[in-house]
């Protein structure tokens, strides 16, 4: 079959093709219609320092995809059937560590993530765990395509309970930032500002529902957010860049007792004055890591089954698999949405 891999410890990635895996015990082969591209699969190709110290090629990228399933293994459930769209968690946990015995799976001590400890989906056919497998129910192929960044904004947004009424504060609007402008409208929010030194992330901000863009470039971002607020500040800020001045904007721009959800991942230390930035003004702080299993799929499916959301506007970009350096491009060129792989029919 076709397959996108990291053949080797160095820059670049290879179409080639591989042997067909099969459902093994526990598993159930998919047969991928559609895969999402992401940051993590540009890390891989570019062979940075992180790439470096987690990737044992040969593997075969790719962790957000949907698909039709095409072969049950061995002691899975029943209602798991041959034809069935579907699509997964992407991270694959033990169930038995502490985190896992708590309910905080996203954060198990062990966890392994498909296209990236495993070979991926970035393939005619991928082998997943039954267990991590999430039927599309009526769903369409490309939103179940997007589902693994899509829950990372659900989980963003949602954690805390913090939504509804409030006046939300999006910091980056990439892809997720993008859906998490969707959601926080989705689930209540009164406001959503967006900010990001992009225009055309902007104007996809603008299409998912933010009431207010600000270009960081030219505009001084807790200032127009307290201009904005009555001079409160925003209830809930959503740090999705991992820019070191975006992380100090959002705990200039959040309300006495308000809450910042950071998710973006800053490249070296952010240097930070607590006292007056978070101790005194009673924020509280939380660390956004993956979908938690399986809530963030729940709320996913309610949403987009009953029409709350469409996430598919963020789709800017479509390439066949053939083509993934030109999707890599389009990442890197700063002017693509969400971008995704056509694999199969």
């Amino acid at each position: 079959m076709r397959a996108i891999r990291k053949s080797r410890p160095a820059p670049g990635l290879e179409l080639c093709e591989v042997p067909e895996p099969r459902a093994g015990s526990g598993e159930v082969l998919i047969r991928v219609r559609y895969a999402g591209v992401c940051g993590t699969d540009l890390h891989i190709a570019d062979w940075d320092q992180w790439a470096q110290g987690r990737i044992r090629p040969p593997v075969v990228l790719g962790h957000e995809f949907a698909g039709e399933i095409v072969e049950v293994g061995a002691d899975v459930a029943a209602e798991f059937r041959v034809g069935e769209l579907v699509t997964a968690e992407g991270h694959i946990v033990c169930g038995h560590c502490r985190q896992c015995r708590m309910g905080d799976a996203h954060i198990c001590q062990n966890t392994r993530i498909i296209g990236v400890d495993r070979d991926g989906a970035f393939a005619d056919l991928v082998a997943v765990p039954a267990g991590n497998v999430v039927a599309l129910n009526g769903i369409p192929a490309t939103t179940g395509a997007i589902m693994d960044p899509l829950g990372n904004a659900f989980h963003a947004v949602l954690a805390g309970n913090a939504v509804s009424g409030a006046t939300v504060l999006v910091l980056g609007c990439g892809p997720i930032g993008c859906f998490a402008v969707g959601v926080a409208k989705a689930a209540g929010a009164a406001s959503i500002i967006a900010s990001d030194i992009n225009p055309r992330r902007l104007e996809l901000a603008r299409t998912m529902g933010a009431h207010h863009v600000l270009d960081a470039r030219s505009e001084d971002v807790p200032r127009r957010v307290a201009e904005l607020t009555r001079g409160e500040g925003a209830d809930l800020v959503l740090e999705m860049s991992g820019s070191a001045e975006a992380v100090k904007q959002a705990f200039g721009a959040v309300r006495l007792g308000g809450r910042v959800h950071l998710l973006g991942l800053p490249k070296g230390e952010v240097a930070l004055e607590l006292s007056s930035n978070l101790i005194f003004k009673g924020v509280t702080v939380y660390g956004v890591i993956g979908r938690r299993m399986f809530e963030t799929w729940h709320q996913m499916q309610s949403f987009l089954s009953s029409g709350l959301l469409d996430p598919t506007p963020v789709i800017t970009h479509r390439f066949p698999l053939e083509a993934i350096d030109d999707a890599l491009h389009a990442i890197r060129s700063g002017e693509a949405g969400k971008v995704i792989l056509e694999i199969g029919s």
